[in-house]
């Protein structure tokens, strides 16, 4: 019977090998838990984040909001003072009137339209420590509605408003509605499924209202470059309603009747202060507008304010030093208990 005997040097070669192996293996743990806890840490730290970034951006909302219903309570000249001098710290305060709060908040005349330009009510920027918002404001009148404009509308839009060869605005006015409607019948120049499949495109048109913005770069028609042109002066939120007395030029183009020589005059008088409060006088201060048929008419009635009666607030929230942002999207109308929101979104 034969005995194998294992020399001291081999025993020790395998003691040591086996020492290495523990090592590495505890090694790979420990990186994996050290992994783990980081992981951990910095999914709390961005949670945290995301909570103060919110809470900005709420903040952001809150200030915005109580800036356009003290500007309702004849503070609006006051309230602009106040955002021209910030970096002075001046405040102002105004006595009260000795009028009822609700007669205040149904003031109509847009000479003394408390949201005339709401941007100009407010601070653009705010800090708490290291939390800060970032404030942008804009009348939605100021913009065209595209799930609310009708064909002639947006025909008339890119075709005046955007400089676009009418042939092509007319295609891309009928692709749009043929991207809202509800029916797989293309207008003669427009387009539904079945010429997007023909024509390989990334997106098919899904029969309803614009969800985003952004999907109207998908239409049948449109370039790269008019979409950015055009995204500016168009929204998806408000009532559809243009303030003759806030929209720039392209907009107030898309309107019934609305001649470049009308727009460029509506301008020159706003800039000299001088707007018009009804649609005699709009007519009146304007005797080169289009005389319209009954019909045409009654759709410039329907579509059209002299006053800023809703605000689309973005406030964006983020810490100094995190990459987290929170954007919050909030409409705010007119009541007789203030600036009260309408719509929001968190992004």
């Amino acid at each position: 019977m034969r005995m194998t005997v294992t020399s001291p040097a081999r025993r020790d070669g395998f003691i040591l090998i086996a020492a290495l192996w523990l090592l590495v293996a505890l090694g790979a743990v420990g990186l994996d838990a050290a992994l783990r806890s980081r992981t951990r840490r910095l999914a709390a730290a961005n949670l945290l984040d995301q909570t103060r970034a919110r809470a900005a951006a709420m903040a952001g909302v809150e200030y915005a909001r109580s800036r356009l219903t003290a500007a309702m309570l004849d503070r609006a000249d006051e309230l602009r003072e106040q955002a021209v001098a910030s970096a002075r710290n001046t405040r102002q305060r105004s006595q009260a009137r000795g009028r009822s709060v609700v007669s205040l908040f149904r003031s109509s005349d847009p000479a003394e339209d408390p949201w005339r330009e709401p941007d100009q009510l407010m601070e653009p920027e705010m800090a708490f420590g290291d939390a800060r918002y970032s404030l942008r404001v804009r009348d939605t009148g100021a913009a065209l509605n595209l799930n609310e404009a009708s064909e002639e509308v947006l025909r008339q839009f890119f075709a005046q408003g955007m400089r676009v060869d009418y042939a092509h605005a007319d295609r891309l006015a009928q692709a749009i509605i043929d991207w809202r409607d509800t029916d797989e019948i293309p207008r003669l120049g427009g387009a539904e499924r079945d010429q997007y499949m023909d024509a390989r495109a990334p997106m098919l048109p899904p029969n309803r209202d614009f969800a985003e913005l952004s999907e109207l770069r998908y239409v049948m028609g449109m370039t790269p470059d008019l979409y950015e042109a055009s995204r500016p002066y168009l929204t998806l939120i408000g009532s559809g309603n243009v303030n003759l007395n806030a929209a720039p030029e392209p907009v107030l183009l898309a309107l019934p009747d609305m001649t470049p020589g009308a727009v460029t005059e509506l301008i020159r008088l706003r800039e000299i202060g001088s707007v018009p409060r009804t649609r005699a006088q709009l007519r009146q201060m304007l005797p080169m507008l289009d005389s319209p048929s009954r019909s045409r008419q009654r759709e410039f009635d329907r579509m059209t304010t002299f006053t800023t009666n809703e605000v689309e607030i973005l406030s964006e929230g983020r810490v100094d030093g995190s990459p987290i942002r929170t954007l919050a999207r909030v409409v705010v109308a007119r009541s007789d208990a203030g600036a009260v929101v309408v719509w929001r979104r968190f992004d």
